[in-house]
């Protein structure tokens, strides 16, 4: 009779499940800057999920300063570890009222200078796509974020590409770990827009940008908030010999923006405003859904389970300068024209 090893036991799941609960926040307020449409549009990837989004309108128009005003007051908890804004809150009625207020301003300049200093660190130029897709995971996939990859991606000692974000939610009843690894894309045009995401998302589930992505969340879980039975729990779910290997799901949540001229046509229209972009993006997500698919399968990943958020917006470029301007992002210096020089006659 030969002995069979025994199964390793998996750590209690419960207080990973405690623990992430505990991260969530009550982010329903973006509703107010952010609108959803609700819609039965669907592809041949099934694993694939459609999510519209669009700036609230007022007075016929979208609020897309009012969108960026609001989503840069999470920018603090999004570029910054969690234990490091914990420990700023912990002072709360501690000291004074005006030295909290201080200490917040640091962290906030801390965080602009992050974001500024990372996004010219892997030549991005200071968008809003990564933050915005960061509220939505958190907020509408109720996945909190595990690792601030922005506070990583200015250690020149290691080079952080990969996801623009790493969230992750538990599911008791399956007792599954689902991480969400996050990509943005701001593209004036749709389909350039898609085709790039496909692209990134295909690169992004890659076995050794996977691995590499891992070894960052298991080496920053002490900056992530955990108690040391939630920590244990998570690395079981992210070692390769853990039991509970098999029921990590890696999902990506993907951000489409891009520029929409239905914005436009709303204003002129002579029926409600909003109802009538509703009507207009309603019909672009259709039409845009089947080349989503074939770009998917066009990668090899058609059964990849993707959440996508499609925003259209009246201007990328807007958006992006909205938020730059937000952050204190220096725009580049317009050339200037030569100037003539003096002909003699």
């Amino acid at each position: 009779m030969t002995d069979t090893a025994a199964a390793p036991s998996s750590p209690p799941t419960g207080p990973l499940e405690d623990a992430l609960a505990s991260l969530k926040r009550d982010l329903s307020k973006l509703s107010t800057r952010l609108k959803s449409v609700d819609h039965t549009v669907t592809t041949e990837c099934k694993a694939l999920t459609l999510r519209l989004h669009y700036p609230a309108f007022r007075q016929r128009k979208p609020m897309m300063s009012e969108l960026v005003d609001t989503v840069s007051t999470y920018i603090v908890n999004f570029c910054l570890p969690r234990q490091q804004v914990a420990d700023l809150n912990e002072q709360y009625g501690k000291v004074s009222p005006e030295e909290f207020t201080t200490m917040f301003e640091v962290l906030r300049q801390e965080a602009f200078d992050l974001f500024k200093r990372a996004h010219v660190a892997t030549n991005r130029n200071g968008e809003a796509g990564e933050l915005i897709l960061y509220l939505l995971t958190e907020w509408l996939l109720e996945a909190p974020q595990i690792v601030a990859k922005m506070s990583l991606k200015t250690n020149t000692e290691m080079p952080v590409h990969g996801a623009d974000g790493v969230h992750v939610r538990y599911c008791a009843a399956t007792g599954r770990l689902y991480i969400y690894w996050g990509e943005a894309k701001l593209y004036g045009n749709l389909d350039q827009a898609i085709t790039e995401a496909a692209k990134s998302i295909a690169e992004s589930l890659d076995d050794k940008k996977i691995k590499h992505e891992i070894t960052l969340v298991k080496r920053h879980l002490d900056l992530s908030g955990l108690k040391p039975d939630a920590k244990k729990a998570m690395l079981d779910f992210l070692d390769p010999y853990g039991s509970g290997y098999a029921n990590r799901h890696d999902v990506i949540s993907c951000l489409v923006a891009f520029d929409f001229d239905a914005f436009a046509a709303a204003l002129i229209s002579e029926t409600d405003a909003e109802e009538e972009f509703r009507k207009l993006a309603l019909a672009k997500l259709g039409e845009a859904a089947p080349k989503i698919a074939k770009a998917l399968k066009t990668k090899g990943i058609a059964h990849q389970e993707v959440e996508m958020f499609i925003m259209p917006v009246p201007s990328v470029a807007t958006l992006r300068d909205l938020f730059q301007d937000k952050i204190g992002w220096k725009h580049p210096a317009a050339k200037k024209a030569p100037k003539k020089s003096a002909v003699s006659n």
